[in-house]
């Protein structure tokens, strides 16, 4: 479910989530809102507090450092686009189906959730600072693998059954996700924008991404 915040900002979370998951998810709001106005090297646990309206003892409460925090920003967007998307490829029948509304997903994802998406793209080297994080680089590396070969496995059942034209799937997977992604680079979300033109710009990605692998 994605809840709008006070910041603009929206953020997917569980069903009733408990007291320390809220708290966590109000960190994780501020310190996106911070890297995206002063990126990562910039912003400091200070920030995040004032952005919260809280003291900084509040945030070291459950983060013991802005890399845990960024680390935890990347882990709550991969698997809850994992989650979303092998929910719709599950649940399409055939390869078309599958990969259009996994796609069209992954793309209202990254609009309904523009700063955390944008941060997660784009603060990956960030993350390179200590062993901790080395080990953390390599399990997020694993969620994306995995994620990738979602699609992957779409792409390959489609070839299968003659209704994408054939290539190497793997090699396809990365443009195709790319496409996708490159959608934090460009959209806006402004005031106006409603869930439905979110929709119409997802389902106008999504045939421009089947017209590309469809067989002919």
């Amino acid at each position: 479910m994605t809840e709008p915040k006070p910041s603009g900002k929206r953020v997917a979370t569980r069903a009733r989530p408990n007291r320390n998951e809220e708290g966590r998810q109000e960190i994780l709001v501020a310190a996106t809102d911070a890297f995206m106005r002063l990126g990562y090297a910039r912003a400091s646990i200070d920030e995040i507090a004032d952005q919260m309206g809280a003291t900084k003892g509040r945030v070291y409460h459950y983060y013991r450092s802005k890399a845990d925090i960024l680390m935890d920003i990347h882990r709550h967007v991969l698997e809850m686009m994992f989650d979303a998307v092998q929910a719709e490829r599950d649940a399409a029948g055939n390869p078309v189906e599958a990969l259009r509304a996994m796609a069209r997903r992954h793309a209202l994802i990254v609009m309904e959730n523009l700063a955390f998406t944008r941060v997660t793209l784009l603060s990956t080297t960030d993350l390179f600072v200590n062993e901790k994080q080395q080990d953390f680089v390599s399990d997020i590396a694993k969620i994306r693998r995995n994620y990738e070969m979602l699609f992957v496995a779409t792409l390959e059942r489609g070839m299968e059954t003659g209704v994408f034209r054939q290539t190497d799937a793997k090699l396809l997977a990365k443009p195709l996700l790319g496409s996708l992604n490159w959608t934090t680079m460009w959209y806006i979300d402004r005031e106006q924008t409603t869930d439905e033109g979110r929709a119409k710009i997802a389902d106008i990605i999504v045939d421009y991404i089947l017209e590309g692998v469809t067989a002919r």
